[in-house]
C-alpha cells in the first residue's frame, strides 16, 4: 500500500496540468504536497498512519513537526480560498454561472491531460500543448476575474 501511495503520489506532483495549476494557487508545493498524503491515507483507509509515517513519504522525508507544519498551511490557505469564493458569492461578485465556467474549464483541463498523454513518443509537441493550456488557462481566469464578469446583480 506504502508503494503505491509513493507511485500515486509521485503521479499527481509531476503532473503538468496540476504543476500549472499549482503554479497560480495559494499552496506551496510541500504545502500540496502534504495535503495530498494527508488526504490519500485517510482517503485510502490508512487512518491508523502516524503523522511521523506521513512525513516520511514526503519526496524529501522531514520531520514530523515539518510535516504538521506545511499541512496546516495548507489547510489555513484551502479554508481561506474558500472563505473567499464564499464572500465575493455571497455579496453578488460570483454568480452561478462563473462557477459552470470554471467547470468547463476543468472539464478542458482533464481532456489536454488525456491529449498530452497521447503525446508521450513526442516532448516537443507535449511542451507547445503545457504552454497552450498555461496561455489559456490564464487567459480564461483572468476574463472571468475582469470587472464585467465580477458585477453584483443588477437590484431594482
Amino acid at each position: 500500500m506504502d508503494e503505491e501511495l509513493k507511485v500515486w503520489l509521485g503521479s499527481a506532483l509531476n503532473d503538468p496540468v496540476a504543476s500549472i495549476l499549482l503554479k497560480y494557487s495559494n499552496l506551496t508545493k510541500t504545502q500540496f504536497e502534504s495535503i495530498l498524503i494527508d488526504l490519500a491515507t485517510e482517503n485510502l483507509s490508512i487512518n491508523g498512519l502516524k503523522y511521523e509515517e506521513k512525513a516520511k513519504i514526503r519526496s524529501k522525508a522531514v520531520s514530523r513537526g515539518s510535516f504538521n507544519r506545511s499541512l496546516s498551511q495548507a489547510r489555513k490557505n484551502i479554508i481561506a480560498s474558500i472563505y473567499t469564493v464564499l464572500l465575493l458569492s455571497y455579496i453578488g461578485l460570483l454568480r452561478g454561472s462563473v462557477f459552470e465556467e470554471y467547470e468547463i474549464l476543468a472539464e478542458r483541463l482533464r481532456d489536454y491531460m488525456t491529449l498530452y498523454t497521447s503525446y508521450a513518443e513526442d516532448p516537443r509537441a507535449q511542451t507547445n500543448l503545457l504552454k497552450n493550456i498555461e496561455r489559456e488557462l490564464f487567459e480564461v481566469v483572468e476574463k472571468l476575474a475582469k470587472p464585467k464578469e465580477l458585477k453584483p446583480p443588477k437590484t431594482m
